[in-house]
């Protein structure tokens, strides 16, 4: 009989014994995550946040002394594994910290949500329409979509969906944004032939792609264009995208700063299912009567009402040909109030207005304007 043979028993015996205690910990993990849930109700009833760093840590600190210390490093890290779990689960349960967003991991969509929302679980979708379906479905407490940028203008498909759904406008992010050509390692400026990116992104860049004389080819968001350009490996291939993308996709930056307007800036929304209770700013889509001097009843009612309207942008009114709403926006307003009796006088000059909500305008990293979403 060999020597391994000898000590097969034992092993049998020792692995066995890890089977029976793997049953017991399932068992065990199963009652941790349904108390958990129990947790995530209760903080959605006292409106608490998921994560609450203190308490984590103090209970690593408390829990680190159970185990011997040869393996408390190892426990640790399970500990911390199982706090995770635990919360994207309470995060699932109560769509608590939770953001929506259009594209994956290097879209601009998807950084500012992350420069805003830090610690939130971050939801992509593969459009706009799928963001908002993810905030009214509930699966998202908020969603972040581009609304307009300083080159390339209005997003015309997010302001149809904001006529089209029942969403609100929580906050207004205003992202500088630097559009860079990316390509192969081995690829050089002369080696591009065609270009892809979000159409938004490509006209932003019209000029520069124009000199380089490359065909611009529009693709569904600039993290996407990256990564095809990557999978493809061909060095003619190249795509507009932030500096970002480059190091998550293995790409070389081969030109920076490529936007017409060196003060690149988007625009980001972030929506919600109910309107904020304050902010310095107020938006509305309004759709005026078929009469003579409609609009022009609209601007004079606002300016009588002693508020700054700031944008007034139009687009066609699917399916009426040559009929058009129009999103305003307004500032300097008292209190909520002012604008109640704003909406009231309205009604006379106005076939339909769908309020969009108070909010504030900052940076995606925040400002001196910046407060908590409540």
């Amino acid at each position: 009989m060999s020597e391994t043979e000898g000590r097969k028993p034992g092993l049998e015996e020792a692995r066995k014994e890890i089977d029976r205690i793997d049953r017991e910990m399932a068992a065990l993990y199963q009652r941790r995550m349904e108390t958990v849930e129990a947790v995530a109700d209760w903080k959605k009833r006292h409106d608490l946040p998921v994560f609450q760093p203190e308490r984590e840590a103090a209970i690593l600190e408390k829990d680190a002394a159970w185990v011997k210390p040869a393996y408390r490093d190892s426990w640790v890290q399970l500990l911390k594994t199982m706090m995770a779990q635990s919360r994207a689960h309470q995060q699932r349960r109560i769509c608590r910290d939770v953001v929506a967003c259009q594209g994956m991991e290097g879209a601009f969509s998807h950084m500012a949500a992350r420069g805003r929302f830090p610690d939130a679980m971050l939801q992509s979708h593969p459009t706009f329409e799928a963001v908002i379906q993810a905030v009214l479905g509930g699966s998202a407490q908020y969603g972040v979509i581009p609304f307009e940028n300083t080159n390339s203008g209005l997003v015309g498909e997010v302001l149809d969906l904001l006529a089209q759904y029942p969403v609100y406008i929580r906050e207004v992010l205003d992202v500088p944004v630097e559009q860079c050509l990316l390509g192969t390692p081995d690829a050089t400026l002369k080696d591009i032939q065609w270009v892809y990116s979000k159409d938004q992104a490509l006209a932003q860049a019209r000029g520069f792609l124009e000199e380089l004389g490359a065909e611009p080819v529009a693709y569904p968001n600039t993290a996407m264009a990256a990564k095809y350009v990557a999978d493809t490996g061909d060095r003619t291939r190249g795509a507009i995208g932030a500096r970002e993308n480059a190091q998550l996709y293995g790409l070389k930056v081969l030109s920076t700063h490529i936007m017409e307007n060196t003060n690149n800036t988007t625009r980001f929304l972030v929506v919600g299912r109910q309107p904020a209770r304050e902010g310095s700013r107020f938006s509305m889509i309004v759709t005026v009567k078929n009469e003579v001097g409609a609009l022009g009843r609209i601007i004079e009612t606002i300016s009588g009402a002693g508020m700054d309207m700031c944008s007034i942008q139009s687009r066609p009114r699917r399916p009426y040909p040559f009929e058009y709403y129009f999103y305003i926006e307004l500032a300097d307003f008292r209190d909520p109030a002012q604008i109640d009796a704003l909406l009231e006088d309205l009604k006379s000059v106005c076939e339909r207005i769908q309020p969009l909500g108070v909010y504030d305008r900052q940076g995606a990293a925040g400002s001196q304007e910046e407060k908590e979403i409540s």
